[in-house]
């Protein structure tokens, strides 16, 4: 099946139909496309200057200020809460939950355009991680709720010898 497109000539005012295989329509398809889809860079060709983490993190700081002062101030506080490392042009972003990560993808486009232009670096990239080690101490018996209570406070060992306290009865 051939589709046809239907035109409404400028200086006639009249119908014009133009198949959608014509040369026409395919020039007039690949401009569409170009216009929407703008050249993509050969990442190779793009600049690599080196930086510092002190330098990342300068503006990492300011994009987190910036995202607060225009009422951005859940990916504000997502960033501070955010625990940063590099290795070579990777910045590991860790958050210590799945909701956080998904809040902090939603800006990261913005973020690491900015980052990339201040940094004079485009091959920097970022790898977002959650990191949920949750550790939950259960005491059970008397003597784990007595180790427990000396791990938090040392003193208490002391007090127990002090006054001589048998709290294994």
């Amino acid at each position: 099946m051939v589709t046809q497109k239907v035109q409404l000539s400028k200086s006639t005012n009249e119908h014009t139909f133009t198949s959608g295989l014509s040369l026409k329509s395919i020039k007039k398809k690949r401009e569409l496309e170009a216009s929407i889809n703008p050249l993509k860079n050969n990442i190779e060709d793009l600049p690599k200057d080196p930086f510092t983490f002190d330098e990342f993190k300068e503006h990492w700081d300011f994009c987190s200020d910036q995202f607060y002062k225009t009422g951005r101030m859940l990916m504000s506080s997502t960033m501070k809460m955010a625990q940063l490392s590099m290795e070579e042009h990777v910045v590991i972003v860790e958050f210590p939950n799945k909701g956080s990560q998904l809040s902090f993808e939603e800006n990261l486009y913005d973020l690491s355009s900015y980052i990339q232009r201040k940094l004079n670096n485009y091959h920097l990239k970022f790898d977002v991680r959650v990191n949920e080690t949750v550790e939950i101490k259960k005491t059970y018996t008397i003597d784990d709720r007595l180790n427990y209570l000396k791990e938090v406070n040392p003193n208490l060992e002391t007090l127990i010898q002090a006054f001589d306290l048998d709290l294994n009865a």
